[in-house]
C-alpha cells in the first residue's frame, strides 16, 4: 500500500504487516530525518482499535514521527483489524510474542534496532512484559500501570474528604479502616482485581521495575486521577520502592481521567 503523507511535518503512513503471516495489522509513522533513535511501538489499551482512545495514539504517533522517530500503533493478535491467534495461549504470551514481532518488523522497515514501548492500562502491562524478556527495549511510558494503595494514600484520601465537608462517608471509611486493622488483610500480598486487570502482588512489581531500571531502561510512569486511594500524589510509587527515587520519571494529572478524554488532558 504507498505510503500517505501528511503536511506539514512531512510524515508519511505505511501500513506495516507483521508476523511470519502477516497476520497483524499496524501503521508506520516516520519522516525522513531518522537520526539514530529508538523507535516507538504504541500498544492497544484494552481491546481498543490501534487508533487508541479519543485518537490519542494517532496524535501520538504522529507527532514522534515529526521528530525523527518511527512509531508504530498496532494492533495485537485479536483487537482491531488483526485475527486471533486460535493456539489456546494467554493473551499476555500472545501480546509478548507480536510486540517481539513488530520489533523485528520496524528494524527491517527502517533500520531502528532500539525501541520505546508505550502503553495504557493493559498496554502498559502488556509494555513491561515484553521489556522484561527483550533487551532491544530502552524505553518504557506507562499510563496507569499498576497501582497499590498505602497507609498514607488512604490517610490523604481520609483528608480530602474531610477538606470537602463529605462528613458522612468519612465516618464509615474510619469505620471501615478500624475494622481492616482489627482484622488485618494481606492486601498487599494478594493479586488485585482492578477495572478488569489482575494486577501482580506489590513486591512482584517492584522488583519487575527495579531489574528494568539496574539494565538502563529508562522509565516515564505516568498516573491520572481516577485510582483512589491506589494512587493520589505525584510521588506514591516511591512509597512503593523508595529505592527508585531518582531513576523513574513521574507525571501526576489528577485532573484527567483513565484514557484522557479531554483534549487538554492529552495536550498536558
Amino acid at each position: 500500500m504507498p505510503a500517505t503523507q501528511s503536511a506539514p511535518d512531512l510524515v508519511s503512513e505505511t501500513v506495516l504487516p507483521i508476523g511470519d503471516d502477516n497476520h497483524l495489522v499496524a501503521v508506520l509513522s516516520r519522516s525522513a530525518r531518522i537520526v539514530a533513535r529508538p523507535a516507538v511501538i504504541i500498544l492497544n489499551a484494552g481491546v481498543l482499535h490501534r487508533v487508541g482512545p479519543h485518537r490519542l495514539h494517532v496524535a501520538l504517533g504522529r507527532r514522534l514521527a515529526a521528530r525523527g522517530l518511527p512509531a508504530l500503533r498496532i494492533d495485537l493478535a485479536g483487537i482491531g483489524d488483526s485475527p486471533g491467534r486460535g493456539d489456546g495461549g494467554s493473551f499476555r504470551a500472545s501480546a509478548v510474542a507480536d510486540t517481539r514481532a513488530a520489533m523485528t518488523a520496524i528494524t527491517a522497515a527502517t533500520g531502528c534496532d532500539r525501541f520505546i514501548l508505550f502503553g495504557l492500562c493493559s498496554g502498559a502491562d502488556n509494555g513491561l512484559a515484553t521489556a522484561a524478556v527483550d533487551p532491544r527495549v530502552v524505553g518504557l511510558v506507562m499510563l496507569d500501570a499498576p497501582t497499590y494503595a498505602t497507609r498514607r494514600a488512604a490517610a490523604r484520601k481520609l483528608f480530602d474528604r474531610v477538606r470537602t465537608g463529605q462528613v458522612a462517608p468519612l465516618v464509615r471509611a474510619v469505620g471501615r479502616r478500624l475494622a481492616r486493622q482489627v482484622a488485618p488483610a494481606a492486601a498487599d500480598a494478594a493479586p488485585e482485581l482492578t477495572q478488569g486487570r489482575e494486577f501482580p502482588p506489590l513486591a512482584e512489581h517492584a522488583a519487575l521495575l527495579t531489574e528494568l531500571v539496574a539494565r538502563g531502561v529508562a522509565i516515564l510512569a505516568v498516573y491520572s486521577g481516577v485510582n483512589g486511594a491506589r494512587y493520589n500524589h505525584a510521588e506514591q510509587l516511591f512509597e512503593w520502592v523508595p529505592a527508585l527515587r531518582g531513576q523513574i520519571e513521574i507525571a501526576y494529572f489528577p485532573e484527567a481521567n483513565h484514557v484522557f478524554t479531554l483534549r487538554a488532558a492529552q495536550a498536558e
